[in-house]
């Protein structure tokens, strides 16, 4: 798995809302996710962190077969991005990276992927690499002592024509009933803001 840029999430935490403030305040509200997004040059970034109960409908750590599949499978779904994200065609973006994992609820569960493709393009994604564990570099706040998972979902993208990056489309309200809204942060070469995103108008506006 390559190195998160370093330069992008710089951008991100110098939003006024830094990311784990957002998550603190946000992220374990039920309905509610956040998405960081940074884009530098052609590089676009994303983070999504939604509470377990939204995507899965539970926040305690999977026992049962049952909750076992359903968290695989709602890995499976975060990471393919288009299930999650549509960016503008015009763009012609590549994927360069995917991560979905589950944080919480005593576990810490992770997959991701490298890719080289177009956005939008046929292609088969093949199992990556994943494990149950208290893994290095996992994330052990207050919310996991508490017994609250959290599934996490990182995308890089290389984009051909940055300038088309107007707009960010969420099929993620179709994917997840229970999802209500996304507190977004996001930064770009034009500037930062911040903006709530909900299932009646489920789109980000970088103008």
């Amino acid at each position: 798995m390559k190195t998160i840029h370093l330069a992008l999430l710089a951008s991100v935490a110098a939003t006024p809302i830094l990311a784990q403030e957002t998550r603190e305040l946000g992220a374990h509200v039920h309905g509610v996710s956040t998405l960081e997004f940074a884009a530098e040059g052609g590089m676009v970034e994303m983070n999504l962190h939604a509470p377990g109960m939204d995507i899965v409908g539970f926040e305690y750590a999977a026992s049962t077969d049952a909750d076992k599949d359903a968290v695989a499978a709602a890995v499976r779904t975060l990471l393919l991005p288009e299930n999650i994200v549509a960016l503008p065609a015009a763009a012609e973006c590549r994927l360069t990276e995917a991560l979905a994992g589950l944080h919480g609820g005593d576990r810490h569960h992770e997959e991701g992927e490298d890719h080289d493709h177009a956005e939008g393009e046929g292609h088969e994604h093949g199992h990556g690499h994943g494990h149950e564990d208290h893994a290095e570099g996992a994330e052990h706040d207050h919310e996991e002592a508490a017994g609250h998972s959290e599934f996490h979902a990182r995308y890089i993208f290389d984009c051909a024509h940055p300038e088309a990056l107007t707009t960010v489309g969420f099929p993620f309200f179709e994917r997840f009933g229970n999802a209500r809204e996304i507190e977004a942060r996001y930064v770009t070469d034009a500037g930062a803001g911040a903006a709530e995103i909900g299932r009646d108008a489920a789109k980000l506006s970088l103008d």
